[in-house]
């Protein structure tokens, strides 16, 4: 009698790993999924390969608090009256035998379909449900028609929660319908990388770094501050742009992960040329922090204009977190003392790199096309102020840095307000200034 007890975890894994096979492109919710596996712990107890309609039926009946168990209560049902109806009919005997009239995959596909028709999003335990009523799943279909459900009755109570003899008012959704029709956030397993590249660019910023602070080349300090500063620049240029891709993915769009925006990867950005080269000359040759523009979004895939906004957003976040992380050294209290006339180029050197990011940061909040300032609001404007604004981006910013290079009262007030920012972070405008002069051959 203790036989099957070795066929059950011989057939568990096997019965999972078809399961996952059966659901690997549709979505599926919290609550569907403990539906199947339960499904799935059944049809191993009788030494199946694959769970079957009949598994899914009594699964549901057996999860008190799932939504499919709720619906067949709420629409007058004693689940506990399918289930007797169920046994000893030709359904509850295939099911021993291990006999699938309709493979999981169908059944998974059914209940996919039931969840686009209603505008949802992600299949719940009442698509699969509504999967179970099919004509082409007759062992389930017609014990729960038997016992009073259909599948406009099951729909309806989805969507209005009205039952089946009171007439749903207009308009009226259910909490459970509004939460499926929301868009899912993606999933990030699997799409985040790290390329070689990048932490190429972090370990020459941390040798450089560590080269000025013991002064390995006291009559060239510019070359290592060169190195340090534009390393460390690039790096938080990837991280701008990882965060708009970041923020995009899991807004709904999905292309940025094929493009290959989520491993930090520079070479990967659509316009290397104004995402990286561009920026670091004029950082060389005029200390600006000129943004790059590197990602291309789907704006078309976003889930709504408060995640476009976002996405607009997560860039100059992710350069205001470089920002502070660069300012953490600062911050520290009698950091002063660890100035010495040895390590002096590297203060100056981190100096200077935290003030270009912070002049990074106000840059890019400007409300003016091609800054992600603009992007932020770009979502509420009426769309024809939205083309116009791609239209003119360029000759936007490149005003915007004739301005600032050659308009004196501007350009004094911009920097002025970025020293005042670097100042509460305790980075000394001395210091900047040396870092700059450095920077020079």
């Amino acid at each position: 009698m203790a036989a099957p007890a070795p066929r059950l975890l011989y057939h568990l894994p096997d019965a999972t790993a078809e399961l996952e096979r059966a659901a690997a492109d549709i979505p599926l919710n919290r609550d569907a999924r403990d539906v199947l596996t339960r499904a799935t712990a059944l049809a191993s107890d009788r030494g199946a390969l694959q769970a079957g309609p009949v598994d899914v039926l009594n699964a549901i009946l057996s999860l008190r608090g799932c939504s499919a168990y709720e619906a067949i209560r709420a629409l007058g049902v004693d689940p506990q009256t399918i289930a007797a109806q169920a046994d000893g009919t030709p359904a509850q005997a295939a099911s021993k035998e291990g006999v699938v009239t309709l493979p999981l995959r169908q059944l998974l596909v059914n209940a996919h379909r039931e969840a686009q028709v209603l505008g949802h999003y992600q299949v719940d335990s009442i698509h699969l449900l509504l999967a179970l009523l099919y004509s082409d799943s007759p062992q389930t279909s017609a014990v729960l028609q038997k016992a009073g459900l259909t599948l406009y009755d099951v729909r309806q109570h989805l969507q209005t929660g009205a039952r089946p003899d009171v007439q749903a008012a207009p308009g009226v959704h259910t909490s459970k319908d509004k939460k499926l029709r929301r868009k899912p956030l993606q999933s990030l397993r699997g799409a985040l990388g790290i390329s070689p590249i990048f932490g190429g660019l972090v370990a020459i910023t941390a040798i450089s770094g560590i080269s000025l602070w013991f002064d390995v080349l006291p009559a060239a300090p510019w070359v290592l501050t060169i190195v340090f500063v534009v390393s460390g620049w690039v790096t938080s240029l990837c991280i701008h742009e990882f965060g708009h891709a970041v923020v995009a993915y899991l807004g709904g769009d999905r292309s940025v992960k094929a493009s290959g925006y989520l491993d930090l990867n520079p070479i990967r950005y659509a316009n290397l040329l104004m995402s990286i080269i561009f920026p670091v000359v004029f950082l060389v040759l005029g200390g600006i922090a000129l943004p790059g523009g590197a990602v291309y979004i789907d704006h078309s895939a976003i889930r709504s204009r408060s995640w476009d906004t976002l996405v607009s957003l997560a860039g100059p976040a992710g350069t205001l977190l470089c920002a502070l992380l660069v300012s953490v050294p600062f911050l520290v209290p009698g950091h002063d003392d660890w100035i010495t006339s040895t390590n002096v180029g590297f203060w100056a050197a981190l100096s200077f790199l935290g003030f270009m990011e912070v002049v990074a940061v106000l840059l890019n909040l400007l409300p003016i096309p091609g800054f992600d300032g603009f992007g932020i609001l770009r979502p509420w404007l009426p769309y024809s102020m939205q083309v116009l604004s791609v239209r003119y981006a360029q000759l936007a910013m490149i005003g915007l840095f004739i301005v600032l290079w050659n308009v004196a009262p501007a350009r004094d007030a911009f920097y002025s307000l970025a020293f005042q920012l670097t100042s509460l972070v305790n980075i000394d405008p001395r210091l900047i200034g040396y870092g700059f002069q450095n920077m020079r051959p």
